[in-house]
């Protein structure tokens, strides 16, 4: 749980790349030396007469290196860069603004999965050269291009299941499927959240002893609900086609009357104990993953459809 941020950060950025574009037209006029912004560096390129800077594209090859683990070329960046600014700059046309705390929430949330505070996640973004407005600026253009994509094609995003029945029908596939249940049970050892990292280490020891001593849910279930400051949640049932592929996998590792590691929540510390499992015949509504698919399919082609309109409806000057 302590790991350093900068060996975890790749993970985190690589689960941001989101699939969740304002024509604002304005003549520009080339010049002969090559145009600069204040601390920006030169120009390279202009989006409806916003610039984009060769500082910015550097940045972009380096966090997109660090998202996919792969280099990324100065052209990709420059184009990725030319999208984001059509992106913001459509959305403020249809009258959609993207809050600071808007933004805050989603980088709280991918430190909160890192299991550090914010100002931990955001000094780990300078460590590997990141630029945090940036950053913060890819974000809101993210959120932003969801937003619009849910006001302009609203259908993309609502999967009937009627429609995964017909694409399994023609796949040869039955409509029904094994699944497995689960009975869990969620326990928090609750921190404040203001308390000092020393207090958040303490409990989290709390929770390994728990672990490794947990055995069985109707036989140590009673000794949680006595300790000190700890809550023990309304037992639950998933099944493992509405779970995501990485929760999956990790209670399909976890023995049954055995708990998942220690995870750091809003409230504290949770663990969660395995009480049964048990396989069952689930229908083809229950299919989180091949929904999950499918919805990623319309959307990127209602993306790719909106962004090539964006383009030819907008000025972009190279330089």
């Amino acid at each position: 749980m302590n790991a350093q941020p900068a060996k975890k950060l790749p993970q985190i950025l690589a689960a941001f790349a989101a699939a969740c574009a304002g024509i604002v037209l304005a003549s520009t006029a080339a010049t002969g030396a090559p145009a600069q912004t204040p601390g920006g560096g030169q120009v390279v390129a202009l989006v409806n007469g916003d610039p984009i800077t060769a500082l910015d594209v550097g940045q972009r090859m380096r966090l997109s290196e660090l998202m996919t683990r792969k280099p990324q070329t100065r052209p990709d960046a420059l184009e990725e860069l030319i999208n984001e600014k059509i992106k913001l700059q459509q959305s403020r046309n249809m009258r959609i603004e993207i809050t600071d705390a808007q933004v805050d929430k989603v980088v709280a949330g991918m430190a909160q999965r890192m299991s550090r505070k914010v100002a931990d996640f955001n000094a780990a973004l300078g460590q590997t050269g990141v630029d945090l407005p940036r950053f913060r600026t890819r974000v809101r253009a993210e959120l932003a291009w969801r937003q619009l994509l849910e006001q302009r094609v609203p259908g993309a995003f609502q999967v009937r299941d009627a429609d995964l029945v017909a694409i399994l029908t023609a796949r040869g596939e039955a409509a029904q499927t094994k699944a497995v249940q689960y009975s869990l049970q969620q326990i928090v050892f609750v921190v404040p959240r203001n308390a000092p990292e020393a207090a958040r280490n303490a409990r989290m020891k709390e929770a390994e002893s728990l672990r490794s001593r947990f055995s069985n849910c109707e036989q140590d279930l009673p000794q949680v609900h006595a300790m000190k400051e700890v809550v023990v949640k309304e037992p639950l049932q998933r099944l493992s086609t509405d779970l995501g592929v990485q929760y999956k996998q990790l209670l399909d590792k976890t023995p049954d009357g055995k708990m998942t590691p220690p995870e750091v929540t809003a409230t504290g510390i949770e663990v969660v104990a395995i009480c049964s499992r048990k396989e069952i015949v689930a229908d083809v509504s229950s299919r989180r993953e091949f929904k999950e698919q499918l919805l990623s399919k319309r959307v990127a082609e209602q993306e790719k459809f909106l962004l090539d309109y964006f383009r030819k409806q907008s000025i972009i000057e190279y330089r």
